[in-house]
């Protein structure tokens, strides 16, 4: 029988896969900036180009998280509970949207959030490829490495709202990381990539970075309140197609929209009304055990 492991070898061998999954998931940022540069090069444009680095980060990311934790942990650490449950973290995600949009509405009067027009088949067309392509470069690889591989590795020796800071920190540096990343794989790979920003073209950095820690929060409250990090990915999408349809353009997302806030405004409180909910549900649950 192998001797029993120290609890400091258990606490290095978590950190040790916790680390492993943040490196993950950046390195599989970091190739996917080198072949979207490889796949523009060759000529391919539009969704075709945004596909390849989808691909990339979850062919990447996926399997090396798995690795790192091993089959006995994937259920208790990376909380990999019933797939099906991505449908409730989509709930979560959709009914908040929509009492924030009621109240836009309501308190809006004629200038309140309204459909203006929808043409269904760009508007399905939309949803199918944003979903899929979202998926695969955000939701599955991110949860999977942040609220899973990275929060639960910690968890079980640290606080929890300190491993929940660590792992929100984690979250914000990652793409920022994945810049440097990219530059450095594309000189060894002798790819010309074009400069990265951390954040998205037009957008201020401090906003984004604020905007990434907000929405890290709320993924935890879902991990910690439907206890898998399927219900995760489900609110990642969710919230993706939510603030896409409001910020989106309206000729590629096929449904105009007015609001009488900002629409970055909507999505701030998108993200409140969520973590409110969830916050009150965790207070109820440990009043409720005392």
């Amino acid at each position: 029988m192998p001797p029993a492991r120290s609890s400091g070898d258990r606490l290095t061998g978590d950190l040790a896969r916790a680390a492993a999954s943040w490196v993950s998931l950046v390195l599989a940022l970091g190739l996917s900036g080198v072949a979207l540069a490889a796949a523009r090069d060759a000529g391919a444009s539009g969704d075709a180009a945004r596909a390849v680095p989808a691909a990339v980060v979850l062919s990447v990311t996926a399997p090396l998280v798995l690795l790192a934790h091993g089959r006995s942990r994937w259920q208790s650490v990376l909380a990999l509970r019933r797939p099906v449950l991505a449908l409730a973290g989509a709930a979560v995600g959709l009914g908040a949207a929509g009492l924030v949009l009621l109240a836009d509405h309501l308190a809006g009067g004629a200038a309140g959030f309204a459909v203006t027009g929808v043409d269904p088949w760009r508007l399905v067309q939309w949803l199918v490829v944003a979903l899929l392509l979202a998926a695969a470069m955000e939701a599955v690889p991110q949860e999977l490495a942040l609220r899973g591989g990275v929060f639960g590795g910690l968890r079980g020796h640290l606080p929890g709202w300190l491993a929940g800071l660590v792992t929100t920190g984690a979250a914000v540096a990652a793409p920022a990381c994945s810049v440097w990343a990219t530059a450095q794989l594309g000189e060894w790979m002798d790819v010309a990539v074009p400069p990265a920003t951390f954040a998205p073209a037009g957008q201020d950095p401090v906003s984004h970075a604020v905007l990434l820690a907000a929405l890290g929060t709320v993924l935890l409250l879902v991990r910690s309140v439907v206890g898998s990090v399927w219900a995760c990915v489900g609110f990642h999408l969710a919230f993706g197609a939510v603030s896409g349809l409001l910020l989106g353009d309206p000729a590629t997302t096929g449904l105009p929209v007015q609001t009488g806030e900002g629409a970055e405004l909507l999505v701030v409180a998108h993200l409140a009304v969520t973590a409110a909910v969830l916050g009150a549900v965790l207070l109820r649950r440990r009043g409720g055990r005392r």
